[in-house]
């Protein structure tokens, strides 16, 4: 009997064994086939701009220089890294190359419809994305005000010399950036200005060499100019004296004594050459607002292709930004420096300062009497 039991027990065995096997073998089958059926991942060849084009192309395609694109790749090289390099993951070159192209034509593809730098345009607009939040990091390292008396006085002198108006720091205006297919929610009116369109509304101020000295970009489009500037900062600290000298503003600021605006009606000679100077002095903004519509093509047109808010106001200070960066760049912009049309014209401000008033006829007395 044991050994009719071993038999029985030895054919189970193998019974099983080959069984095991049948199925191992369909199974290994299966997996063949589906890696077979699996598509392969093509990864896209990605060339190098910096290899690829002669220092006119980058210019045109990027609107920086060569040195330039390699300075800002240098700079924002640490925040762009990726920790690993599975999946083909971008560079921080071609991440900064692609986000140049975006921001100086205002989308992600050519005019084929194609990304021209091997990417998806999924991966495309993430890397928009990060180089916009590495540059926002950087404003208040290439965006800043003048504090200290030398500083105060170099741009005083560099806009006295223009028509001698005096004590000028800055010139200031808003400009509005179009919201176009951006989500905004149950508050979207908010957002529509007095031209009828959806924006942002960004306060800028520039110095006589066309640096920006502000940027102030959150505020929907129907916020008044005077408004943005009584609750930014920049406000704050001129009416708390942590700020020397004056602004320039057109007549959609209320006058005080650190904010200079032309009279609706000049009276006498010295107020019409006032105004004169005034208005010389303060175009310098609207050039500003003009070159840098021009210089990123994001920003002019229909505004920049995102999807919130939030996301356009990002790349408005990232483009603000870059526009100072420019500024060492030394090469003639190829774009006359055209007042900016979009900004709606000023509506007159109410509350003008009374020691607003006494200053800018301390100015007119001082300075524009005998002209």
């Amino acid at each position: 009997m044991s050994d009719l039991a071993g038999i029985k027990f030895s054919i189970k065995t193998t019974f099983l064994v080959k069984a095991m096997a049948v199925y191992m073998a369909f199974g290994l089958l299966e997996r063949e086939n589906q890696r077979a059926r699996r598509r392969e991942r093509v990864f896209r060849d990605r060339t190098n701009p910096l290899d690829l084009w002669t220092d006119q192309q980058m210019y045109a395609k990027y609107r920086f220089s060569r040195l330039a694109c390699i300075n800002i790749i240098d700079m924002l090289q640490d925040e762009l890294e990726h920790r690993t390099r599975r999946n083909h993951a971008l560079p921080p070159s071609l991440q900064v190359f692609i986000a140049l192209r975006f921001f100086g034509h205002g989308s992600v593809t050519d005019d084929s419809g194609a990304e021209p730098h091997g990417v998806s345009i999924p991966t495309a607009c993430r890397a928009v994305r990060r180089v916009t939040k590495a540059l926002c990091r950087r404003q208040n390292q290439f965006i800043k005000f003048p504090t200290t008396p030398e500083e105060v006085q170099q741009k005083q002198r560099d806009f006295m010399a223009i028509q001698g108006f005096p004590r000028v720091v800055g010139a200031i205006d808003g400009t509005h950036i179009r919201l176009t297919n951006v989500a905004l929610g149950p508050t979207e009116y908010v957002y529509v200005n007095r031209k009828g369109f959806y924006s942002i509304n960004v306060q800028l101020v520039c110095d006589a060499k066309y640096r920006i000295l502000n940027v102030v970009a959150r505020w929907p489009g129907s916020t008044h100019d005077s408004r943005i500037l009584q609750e930014s900062r920049l406000g704050h600290a001129f009416r708390d004296g942590q700020l020397q000298g004056i602004l320039l503003g057109d007549s959609g600021y209320a006058l005080k004594p650190w904010l200079m605006t032309p009279f609706l009606i000049p009276q006498t000679p010295a107020e019409q050459a006032y105004n004169s100077a005034h208005r010389t002095t303060r175009a310098l903004i609207e050039h500003l607002n003009g070159q840098l519509k021009n210089k990123f093509l994001c920003l002019g047109g229909t505004g920049p292709r995102v999807r919130t808010a939030e996301k356009v106001c990002d790349i408005i200070t990232a483009c603000c930004v870059l526009f100072n960066i420019s500024k060492d760049d030394h090469i003639q912009e190829p774009y006359n420096h055209m007042p900016d049309d979009d900004n709606p014209a000023p509506e007159a401000a109410a509350d003008d300062d009374v020691h607003g008033t006494a200053v800018r006829n301390d100015i007119v007395r001082n300075f524009f009497t005998q002209v």
